[in-house]
């Protein structure tokens, strides 16, 4: 064998193994939502895709995605071995019955999103209502304890809007159907970016701010699996802020 082709030959070895795993874990994801899951190009990509595929490898483990119908069927996935990961989890007891919750890898910050008025920008949510100002919502989202007790309010339930799609609400706010939509900060702001309207900024006022975890299984992955996973989080906060930069730009 030539000095050259067993120079190759290494080169390739040693390439495998460094990007060998110890093990391949099953992530269960449920939803297209840019920019933290969706298809570009046939392949599945986004924030929670690339913050996944980088705390695995830090870990040691390779990720074979598995796409769910809904969330509902990856919780009941992962309940019953079947898949051994799902990112973007917010923390509830029940979830915490089944599971293992990761360390936070990012937050999930609500928002209002307007054309900015001055008289408007020092009220809370509660103010603006008192404003007579019309807030369109997603009814699938939970929007924090105070956004529930105003939403059952009947004194508002016509200014508190329920509309399923982002994209819809975004168009409503264009048309100033209404004055107001709430939605996932990173969600509206890429929307808003992609389509490059102009003049929409965010409210002072924050709705919600929840910590984002991955839920594990309590029954394929070992103690130490987890300890790993939970460690590759913390040793790479700052990369996994690049990663959202990448698809946001604040």
């Amino acid at each position: 064998m030539g000095l050259k082709a067993l120079f190759l030959l290494v080169v390739a070895v040693l390439s495998n193994s460094a990007f060998s795993c110890d093990k391949t874990l099953k992530v269960g994801v449920s939803q297209q939502w840019a920019p933290y899951t969706f298809t570009q190009n046939g392949k599945l990509t986004g924030i929670d895709i690339d913050v996944v595929n980088l705390v695995l490898k830090e870990a040691g483990f390779c990720a074979k995605y598995v796409v769910m119908p809904s969330s509902k069927r990856g919780f009941a996935e992962l309940k019953h071995g079947k898949v051994d990961l799902l990112p973007a989890a917010s923390y509830s007891t029940e979830r915490d019955s089944f599971s293992f919750f990761s360390e936070p890898y990012r937050n999930e910050v609500m928002r209002l999103f307007w054309y900015p008025h001055g008289r408007l920008e020092s009220l809370d949510l509660q103010g603006l209502l008192e404003h007579q100002q019309v807030i369109l919502t997603n009814s699938g989202s939970y929007f924090g304890s105070d956004f529930t007790h105003l939403k059952e309010d009947a004194k508002y339930k016509d200014q508190l809007v329920t509309v399923s799609s982002l994209r819809q609400r975004l168009a409503m706010l264009v048309a100033r159907r209404v004055d107001f939509f709430v939605d996932d900060e990173l969600a509206g702001l890429y929307l808003i970016q992609k389509n490059n309207q102009q003049g929409i900024e965010l409210h002072p006022y924050i709705v919600n701010n929840d910590s984002v975890y991955f839920m594990l299984s309590e029954t394929t992955l070992l103690a130490e699996d987890r300890a790993a996973i939970n460690s590759a989080i913390l040793n790479n906060q700052q990369a996994i802020t690049e990663i959202i930069a990448r698809y946001v730009k604040h």
